[in-house]
């Protein structure tokens, strides 16, 4: 299928001995790749920042990939040509004084503001700086199941270091791979670089990268986004414009006329037209790598166009030397911004905070990362300069790593009473639950015995989320279940939702295995379960795929005929463009074709209504009042989502024979709604229950849940007993 891929379009050409790609310099820089450079880095911060109009502006680093497959291959193709071979050792000592000096004070930075402001996250981030500082980011992110798009837990300060990652891993394989078939063809009596064999070698690889890279953006988006294999292809790109750089020099003035503003108009349109729903890379992925190869090619004869002059400014020219400084700094500057100014920073907070990492990039590239580079001591002796390198970036990971040992977890003191236990061994649960709560609303220290422990809490997540089960880990047309509960039961009970209807996974899990049910687990974050096209009310989303995957799941749940529905979800849905508020009544319709469905298996409906909202995430906020929990909690009246449309919701489900279940006087006083009962959490982050208060809660919702008749198995008959 991929046979006519233009990825292989340079195999044609000449094989012959190869010299120098032609530049308008000797020294072979081109003004246009520097240019290109800062295009990229400002489409990559600017994008980070929260430009309304740049929301695909994660495509800057696809820029960087293609100019780094370019630039380093045009350079070994030169050394070759000049002494015959490449010396490793010599090109390894380059890239590593050009990269880790700059790399080593972010990373330690990081560590220090997270000990600092996020002491929550000291552990995951000595790990996240771990990895960075041996360049295996790429490969740890998807395996924590990191989303780069974060629509869930906050990201990593280290989380932009992926990129790097994948670059690193080029420059570590490719000299060898290109040192190893040119030996091998001069061995055979060849003389100069094969270049057209070395094209078709680079063409197939980069022909089943890409192949591999549309299959897992489907398949295993994660892995599909950070994976070098899937972006291997990129770099391949520049790698094949490197070869073919002697017959691009002969382009046509006119060809590269239209070329350059077609490649930086492809760059910008992925740019301005891509948005954190699209599936990337994939076949998304063409457009960005596409236009820069096209820009790089257009001034690969020195001809300057609009774009080439543009490119060429002294502005451009600057950012573009302080690239990857920037590259490093913009990220941790925004996340830590993130959390002294709030969850959400708006674009102008985005803007002054980059424009700050700028400054540090600034100071970063003439006070250390250009003088390092180019000390005559280290640049001289190959060996010394890749040992100084090698040393930094030990240094960096054993820093790291005595970091995830050596910083305490927050914890608070004295004991409290084993809230679980005391409810389930209550005659009256949601009496005793009640007391339980009346105690929380007074002056509470955060108990040491805390359940989950503060430093655990972020990741308390129930069993369909580390069972995979979750259906926003894959495409929405694929859909997963699990089954838990008694899995042998001839009684099929639902739990359908997005990720509320999920925080009650373990008090429902608990039930079916009393009742010997068998528990089947229908969940896709950012979903609703009633039929409406809603938008994420924090990242204003059109969440196409949830109406998608929504319709499936309750046809395969018809297919089930299940004796019960259980569902939830959040409050915070809007079906507003805008975000803004909504109508009950399209809300009313979406319920009544759930509804629809649901009923049409046969199968009673149990409601169980949003739950409230504490203010801020729970878990930094007991850090800094350890001593009172009260200032975590929310006034009850506040903490409800949208409690118009909850009450409209409610009384009409009610009315068309759904059992609705309440669950504020489970989570909230009449007064306040509080983080702690006795020696329980009971937020994993602002909205999600943690696993120990759900499960907690089992006893007083299995006495709130109707009733389902069992299936009894068929009398026999006087023949059947014969």
């Amino acid at each position: 299928m991929f046979m006519q891929s233009p990825l292989t379009g340079f195999r044609a050409a000449a094989h012959r001995p190869i010299g120098p790609p032609r530049s308008p310099r000797p020294d072979g820089f081109r003004p246009d790749i520097e240019g290109l450079r800062a295009v990229a880095v400002l489409l990559v911060v600017l994008g980070h920042a929260g430009s309304v109009t740049l929301g695909g502006g994660y495509v800057g680093v696809d820029v960087f990939f293609v100019i780094s497959g370019f630039v380093i291959t045009t350079g070994l193709l030169r050394e070759v040509a000049a002494g015959g071979t490449v010396s490793i050792r010599r090109f390894y000592a380059r890239r590593a004084l050009r990269l880790i000096p700059a790399a080593v004070p972010v990373i330690l930075g990081v560590l220090v503001a997270t000990w600092l402001l996020q002491p929550l996250r000291a552990t995951r981030t000595a790990l996240d700086a771990l990895a960075s500082a041996t360049y295996a980011i790429n490969l740890r992110l998807p395996w924590v199941g990191t989303d780069y798009f974060n629509h869930g837990d906050p990201p990593s300060p280290l989380q932009h270091f992926w990129s790097l990652a994948v670059e690193e891993q080029f420059y570590l394989l490719w000299p060898l791979l290109l040192v190893g078939l040119v030996t091998l063809y001069r061995r055979r009596g060849g003389t100069g670089v094969p270049t057209r064999r070395l094209a078709a070698i680079v063409g197939w690889l980069a022909t089943a990268s890409f192949a591999l890279g549309v299959v897992l953006t489907e398949a295993a988006p994660h892995w599909a986004y950070f994976s070098s294999a899937t972006r291997a292809w990129e770099l391949a790109v520049g790698v094949l414009l490197a070869l073919g750089a002697r017959r691009l020099a002969r382009l046509p003035r006119r060809a590269a006329a239209v070329l350059g503003p077609a490649g930086l108009a492809a760059v910008l349109a992925a740019a301005t037209l891509y948005t954190d729903t699209t599936d990337f890379p994939g076949w998304a992925a063409l457009l960005p790598v596409l236009g820069t190869a096209a820009v790089l090619a257009a001034g690969a004869g020195g001809y300057r166009g609009p774009v080439g002059r543009a490119l060429g400014l002294a502005p451009m020219q600057y950012l573009g030397r302080l690239s990857y400084s920037w590259y490093l700094w913009h990220w941790p500057f925004l996340t830590f911004g993130a959390v002294v100014l709030g969850p959400k920073l708006d674009p102008r907070q985005g803007l002054y905070l980059v424009l700050l990492a700028l400054g540090v990039a600034a100071l970063s590239h003439h006070l250390l990362e250009n003088p390092v580079r180019h000390l005559p001591a280290l640049r001289r002796a190959p060996t010394r300069g890749l040992a100084f390198g090698g040393a930094l970036s030990v240094a960096t990971a054993l820093a790291a790593l005595v970091a995830t040992q050596s910083i305490p977890p927050p914890t608070g003191r004295g004991e409290q009473l084993d809230a679980r236990a005391a409810v389930a061994t209550a005659p009256s649960p949601q009496g005793r639950l009640s007391q339980l709560l009346t105690a929380s609303n007074k002056p509470t220290i955060v108990p040491a015995n805390l359940t989950p422990p503060l430093q655990a809490a972020a990741e308390n997540l129930p069993a369909p989320y580390t069972d995979g089960c979750q259906a926003s880990e894959r495409p929405s047309h694929q859909l997963t279940h699990c089954v838990y509960g008694d899995r042998t039961s001839s009684t099929t009970v639902v739990l359908f939702g997005d990720s509320h209807a999920a925080h009650w996974f373990n008090a429902v899990d608990a039930i079916a295995k009393q009742r010997r049910w068998k528990l089947s687990v229908w969940i896709r974050n950012e979903c609703a379960p009633a039929s409406v096209l809603v938008y994420g009310r924090t990242d204003r989303r059109l969440l196409h795929d949830c109406s998608r995957w929504r319709r499936g799941a309750l046809q395969r749940i018809r297919e089930l005929k299940p004796k019960l529905v259980i569902t939830s979800n959040t409050g915070t849905y809007t079906t507003a463009p805008d975000g803004g508020a909504d109508s009950a009544e399209v809300w009313l319709a979406g319920w009544r074709e759930t509804l629809r469905h649901l009923t049409a298996a046969g199968a009673r409906v149990a409601f169980i209504n949003t739950t409230p909202h504490l203010r801020d995430d729970v878990l930094p906020c007991l850090v800094a009042h350890v001593n009172d929990a009260r200032a975590c909690q929310r006034v009850r009246r506040d903490a409800v989502p949208e409690i118009g449309r909850r009450t409209v919701v409610a009384a009409a489900l009610r009315r068309a024979g759904v059992h609705v279940i309440d669950p504020l006087p489970w989570l909230c006083t009449a007064t306040a709604c509080p983080p702690v009962v006795a020696n329980t959490l009971v937020y994993r982050d602002n909205n999600h229950l943690t696993t120990a208060y759900s499960s907690l809660l089992a006893p007083v919702l299995s006495r709130a849940l109707p009733t389902v008749e069992k299936k009894r198995p068929p009398r026999r008959t006087a023949r059947a007993r014969a």
